[in-house]
């Protein structure tokens, strides 16, 4: 069995990376959902083995990619669908666009529970809607962490409102990394159903499970699974973000052909080598993946430990998914813009909280997907600006 060096430090200056790019000199970026290690050997191996063939021509959507789709939901959810039931698009970001795009109509409302994923609000903007908001309810669990829960009562107003027509759903959450149990998917599928808000599911996460069982809320049942559009990508779980190759699934067809329609309209369309990693890192990088979500969840552990020692005022998550911590920083004593401490003082680039919405505002989201010693000096840099915020007050 193969080991994968997760320690490596890969340098990515120089290749036009937009996460190292767009920091200034000296800033070490922890900020934008994509991991610093190299991806599963099976996804370049069958880039490889494409880019010999030579010819580069338009592409059909693989069937095969599709199969292994369906074999894939299956084995992990127990959820049966069919080949016909998936499309493709060229990152997650254009399919919740297409979403916005066909569905409900101009000046209608969708319905999001922040914080959550900036391009949400992106996807009701850009396309003459609106982002009904509704906080979840920020729930201390002790003097270092914390988690959300959420507000029914305010769901509920909200899909009920006759301008209401979708509702994006982030699960496993961005940027709080919790997983929804499947009680609270039927209590939010049932509101949606009973509303007639279509469910628009990003559950791009999925994968990255550092503990516990995602559950997808098309599983609930078969009438929530109908009122479903549901979006996953290798791309966060193999690195390959960069491909743009995100895979669309809706098992109800007149919400699948209008999904459909809506890409084409926009000329959405994924390339060649997306589609060949995606199904390289899908039929060969199990076990690249059982590695990386133990070293990913080593992290975490090493981050938050870190954070309670070191800088009892940062509260955090405890994240069951993804590689990302989120951060209130509100009772640190800083003078002025929270960005501009993080920059300039600490020296790293996460998140901004405001990118999440206005209940983002006063956190920061940290990405821990890069080797240990990366995560460390970030850390280590957060403690020296946070000690010497203490020598000012």
């Amino acid at each position: 069995m193969t080991a994968y060096n997760f320690d490596e430090i890969i340098d990515r200056t120089g290749h036009d990376s937009a996460k190292w790019g767009a920091v200034a000199d000296g800033c070490l970026p922890m900020w934008v959902a994509d991991m610093d290690f190299r991806s599963p050997p099976t996804a370049i191996d069958a880039m490889i083995e494409r880019a010999h063939h030579g010819v580069f021509g338009y592409t059909m959507d693989p069937l095969k990619l599709k199969e292994v789709v369906v074999e894939r939901m299956e084995r992990l959810y127990n959820w049966r669908i069919k080949p016909e039931d998936i499309l493709f698009s060229p990152g997650l970001v254009l399919g919740l666009c297409a979403a916005g795009r066909g569905f409900g109509a101009p000046g209608d409302a969708v319905l999001i529970q922040t914080p959550v994923y900036g391009p949400f609000f992106k996807a009701a903007t850009s396309n003459q809607k609106f982002a009904l908001s509704i906080d979840m309810q920020y729930v201390a669990d002790d003097e270092h962490s914390f988690h959300y829960e959420n507000d029914y009562d305010a769901f509920e107003e909200a899909a009920s409102k006759p301008q209401t027509s979708i509702h994006l759903q982030c699960n496993p959450q961005n940027p709080a990394g919790f997983m929804y149990s499947s009680a609270e998917l039927e209590r939010i599928g049932e509101i949606c159903l009973k509303h007639e808000v279509l469910i628009v599911a990003d559950e791009i996460h999925s994968d990255l499970i550092l503990e516990g069982q995602h559950i997808p809320i098309a599983t609930v049942s078969e009438e929530i699974a109908q009122n479903t559009l549901t979006m996953i990508a290798p791309s966060k779980t193999y690195n390959l973000a960069g491909l743009s190759c995100s895979v669309l699934i809706a098992q109800n067809k007149e919400i699948r052909e209008t999904t459909a329609a809506a890409l084409q309209s926009i000329g959405a369309h994924v390339n060649i080598m997306g589609y060949e990693a995606a199904y390289g890192a899908y039929t060969g990088g199990d076990e690249w993946l059982r590695q990386l979500l133990v070293y990913l969840k080593d992290n975490r552990d090493f981050a938050i430990d870190y954070i309670r020692k070191h800088m009892p005022q940062v509260k955090t998550t405890v994240p069951t998914s993804t590689y990302l911590l989120w951060m209130d920083m509100r009772d640190l004593p800083i003078e002025g813009d929270l960005m501009e401490f993080c920059h300039k003082t600490a020296g790293i680039a996460p998140s901004p909280g405001a990118f999440f919405g206005a209940a983002g505002e006063g956190f920061v989201r940290l990405n821990f997907g890069c080797p240990r010693a990366t995560l460390a000096t970030g850390l280590e840099r957060l403690r020296a600006a946070v000690e010497q915020l203490a020598l000012t007050v």
